[in-house]
């Protein structure tokens, strides 16, 4: 498992990040983890969470399986009151989790759209909706957003999403005004083009990738 300078130290901390079985999600959760932090796992696939858990575990680290549906509400909220309950507390969010669509707006049905939102958007404020006043009540909190340069630096390629993700960031501003008094930082991370599977459409196609 990596080392990093103490400046980094998570120990004692409780992290979940959504959607981390694979791709941002699961680096993060590797680098939390190394970090000091107990990492809860989520995903939507049973086997996939635990065997990513046992991969933390088997390198020293301390992790735990959260696998629900990021867009079931009922589902987040019992696996976030869960979290709390066996830590004692949920220092760190992370709404990675996420559906994209490479689609032109044009060619999308309502449906997509629902998904689309429903799973970047939705999910993450209603997760940052559930943790934010214990955070508050703590003293400490950080909220990561993961949206996407697409916000400012869209190809038109992935309408829906680059309206999620600016959603997402103007979010992140308003409930860092808000609680950053008490001790809450909440940011939205945008990262560029980054070769996971979720980046397979780019990859693979090269309209897309142009």
């Amino acid at each position: 498992m990596a080392k990093f300078p103490s400046i980094f130290d998570l120990t004692g901390r409780t992290a979940l990040v959504t959607g981390s079985t694979r791709g941002i999600g699961w680096s993060t959760v590797q680098c939390m983890a190394a970090l000091g932090a107990t990492v809860a796992i989520n995903g939507r696939k049973s086997e996939a969470v635990v065997a990513r858990c046992a991969e933390i575990e088997a390198e020293g680290g301390k992790a735990t399986t959260v696998p629900f549906d990021v867009t079931d509400g009922a589902a987040l909220d019992d696996a976030i009151d869960r979290v709390v309950a066996e830590a004692g507390s949920l220092d760190i969010l992370v709404a990675n989790a996420a559906h994209s669509l490479v689609k032109p707006v044009e060619e999308t049905t309502e449906a997509e759209i629902v998904a689309v939102f429903g799973s970047k958007l939705v999910s993450a404020v209603a997760a940052a909706r559930k943790v934010v006043s214990l955070m508050a009540a703590r003293g400490w909190g950080r909220i990561e957003l993961v949206s996407a340069i697409g916000v400012t630096a869209s190809n038109g390629l992935a309408p829906l999403d680059s309206a999620a993700n600016g959603a997402l960031a103007s979010f992140a501003k308003s409930l860092s005004t808000r609680f950053a008094p008490h001790g809450v930082t909440c940011n939205a991370v945008a990262p560029g083009f980054i070769d996971t599977e979720g980046a397979a459409v780019y990859r693979n196609d090269p309209d897309n990738a142009a």
